[in-house]
């Protein structure tokens, strides 16, 4: 079943029920409208897409996303106002299980700073409709989506990360934590620690008293220095993949 959602004359909308099968839901935002309907024409054709529903820009968009929690979104780079970066962020808040893929003519660069965001993959907006129906299968089942210009920087990226700028998939401190920890490296204060990751300063305080208590310091400068040496110890034990940040 198809939902379009392309504009204020067309409010109708389907129950947002899961579908009983694996089929998917698609939400297009892009600004562009003849693309915005190309796109939705060839996931008509895809049999796991039970749904798509289109937006022209972000506030819709984020209202869709709400609604219905798809699958995946398909995210212009150029989305109003804020651009398709931003709007990364506020999706994986409302939805933090929807995989987002990217889309644009040619902007590299807004596209390598799409997948530090979270984006699962880009794709140019010269694809072939039937493999961008086969993309977006690919992405909601796991794959990362890596167009071929985009791995030379995507490796150079890579080879640029300071020592510091990773942490073990596995660790005796929370994802969480880690972030604090690089932002006490950085000299953030409480109050901006607690503005830069939306959090109360209680809420802050709270997890710096836990990163001191695991690692058994007294001081916020010796947690950083200790986080430092856990980093490389738990690289060496493990030797396990690393989330890049």
């Amino acid at each position: 079943m198809i939902v379009r959602h392309d504009g204020p004359q067309q409010t109708a909308r389907e129950s947002p029920s899961a579908p009983a099968d694996d089929r998917l839901r698609v939400l297009i935002a892009d600004r562009d409208g003849l693309a915005r309907g190309m796109m939705r024409t060839a996931l008509h054709k895809a049999e796991r897409v039970a749904i798509v529903v289109t937006a022209a820009e972000g506030r819709e968009a984020l209202e869709l996303v709400r609604y219905y929690h798809p699958s995946v979104v398909i995210i212009d780079t150029g989305l109003p106002p804020d651009g398709g970066v931003k709007f990364i962020d506020k999706v994986l808040v409302v939805a933090p299980e929807t995989r987002i893929l990217t889309i644009s003519v040619d902007d590299e660069p807004t596209a390598l700073a799409a997948l530090r965001a979270g984006a699962v993959g880009h794709v140019g907006k010269e694809v072939d409709p039937d493999e961008l129906a086969r993309v977006v299968v690919r992405a909601a089942d796991g794959e990362a989506i890596i167009p071929q210009p985009l791995m030379m920087p995507l490796l150079e990226l890579v080879r640029e990360l300071p020592t510091s700028g990773w942490r073990p998939l596995h660790s005796r401190l929370t994802t969480r934590e880690w972030e604090i920890v690089e932002l006490l490296r950085d000299g953030a204060t409480t109050a901006g620690i607690a503005q830069r990751l939306v959090l109360s300063q209680t809420t802050v305080y709270s997890h710096v008293r836990s990163i001191m208590r695991k690692l058994a310091v007294h001081s916020r400068r010796d947690a950083v220095a200790a986080a430092e040496n856990l980093r490389r110890e738990e690289a060496q034990e493990r030797r396990s993949p690393v989330t890049l940040t």
